[in-house]
C-alpha cells in the first residue's frame, strides 16, 4: 500500500477527565462529521511508553511554570517529545483530495489522564493567510501525518500539552480539514471542498517516572 507522508499540521490540545471503560464496552471507533465523509482517522506510534522528566521541579511547580508562561504570552517549557503518526484512510472506492496543511486545517490532540496540563499561550502570529494545501489519497490508501511533539494548535504553536505525573494517559485526535468531492452534509469550503471533522479512537500512552 502506497502511503503519503506530509508535514505536521496545527494541533489543538485540551484537558478532559478520563472516564473508566467497562469490560463489556466495545472499543471506540473512528468517527467523522458528517458521517458521509469517506475518511477515518487513527493514531499509531512506534512506542507507547514515555519517561517523565521535570528536571528538579515538582509536578506542582512545573504546572505553575507552564500556566504562568501561558498567561504572560511567553513560550512555555518545551512540550513532551513523542513519536506518533496520524493515519487518515480513504475508505471509499474512489480517490479524494484532502487538505493536509494551511491555516484552515487544525489537528487537535486531546490529552487525558493524571497530571494532564493543556494551555493556549497568548502568542503573536503573523497576519498573512496561508492557503490550504491538498493531497490526493487513492481508494483504500492512507495519508500519514507525523507528530513529534505535543506542541500544536494554530500553525503548530498555539496549544501545548504536558503530562506532569506518571500514569496511564489517552490521546484523542480531532482533524478539521477539507475534502473534495465535498461529502453530503459538509459545510462549504474553498474551491469546492467540504469542511469535515475526523475523530480518532483513544490512543493509550504510559508515562513512567525517571529512574
Amino acid at each position: 500500500m502506497k502511503r503519503i507522508v506530509v508535514p505536521m499540521v496545527p494541533i489543538l490540545l485540551m484537558a478532559v477527565p478520563v472516564t473508566s471503560v467497562r469490560a463489556d464496552e466495545k472499543p471506540a471507533q473512528p468517527k467523522a462529521d458528517p458521517a458521509t465523509t469517506p475518511l477515518e482517522m487513527t493514531i499509531t506510534g512506534k512506542t507507547t511508553k514515555y519517561t517523565l522528566d521535570l528536571g528538579a521541579q515538582s509536578a506542582e511547580e512545573f504546572k505553575k511554570a507552564i500556566e504562568a508562561a501561558a498567561k504572560a504570552g511567553q513560550r512555555p517549557p518545551a512540550a513532551p517529545a513523542v513519536d506518533l503518526t496520524i493515519q487518515i484512510k480513504n475508505t471509499s472506492d474512489k480517490p479524494v483530495q484532502v487538505w493536509k496543511g494551511g491555516d484552515p486545517v487544525v489537528l487537535t490532540l486531546t490529552l487525558k489522564g493524571p497530571g494532564a496540563v493543556n494551555v493556549a499561550p497568548l502568542l503573536a502570529f503573523t497576519q498573512e493567510f496561508r492557503a490550504p494545501v491538498a493531497a490526493e489519497v487513492g481508494a483504500g490508501k492512507t495519508l500519514e501525518i507525523p507528530v513529534k511533539s505535543l506542541m500544536s494548535g494554530f500553525r503548530g504553536a498555539a496549544h501545548w500539552a504536558y503530562w506532569t505525573e506518571p500514569g496511564e494517559y489517552e490521546l484523542i485526535a480531532t482533524f478539521k480539514t477539507g475534502v473534495s468531492p465535498a461529502p453530503q452534509g459538509s459545510a462549504e469550503g474553498m474551491d469546492g471542498f467540504g469542511i469535515v471533522t475526523l475523530t480518532s479512537p483513544p490512543f493509550k500512552l504510559t508515562v513512567e517516572a525517571k529512574k
